[in-house]
């Protein structure tokens, strides 16, 4: 019989899954403009790898979170970051990202114009 695992380390997990969703969602974020810019099939195979990535990642934390266990408290924690962060900080950091990504575009295009002259 395994003894129960005390509350702080409990907490502790639950923290770090809820940051691990704050950073997938800010890693979603951060694909975002590419996939409006890549094309349909760019946009797949973005959300594809990120997909893959996320569940990777929540997988690896809840089974180690729960001594090799499918944590399922784990997993709320990581979804409730995730959306924390979609419904917080978001929107002004997409615009954050959108606007860099644009003054990226305009500086290589800048730069192209250049090399051909």
């Amino acid at each position: 019989m395994s003894a129960a695992m005390p509350a702080n380390l409990q907490a502790t997990r639950l923290l770090l899954a809820l940051g691990m969703g704050f950073g997938l969602g800010l890693l979603y974020d951060l694909i975002r403009p590419l996939r409006h810019r890549a094309g349909r099939a760019g946009e797949i195979l973005l959300d594809v790898l990120f997909a893959l990535l996320a569940g990777a990642a929540a997988f690896v934390h809840t089974m180690g979170a729960g001594n090799s266990r499918l944590g399922l408290w784990e997993l709320g924690g990581c979804l409730l970051g995730f959306l924390l962060w979609l419904h917080t900080l978001s929107m002004p950091a997409l615009r954050l990202f959108e606007g860099s990504l644009t003054i990226m575009e305009h500086i290589m295009e800048s730069c192209k114009k250049r090399m051909l002259q």
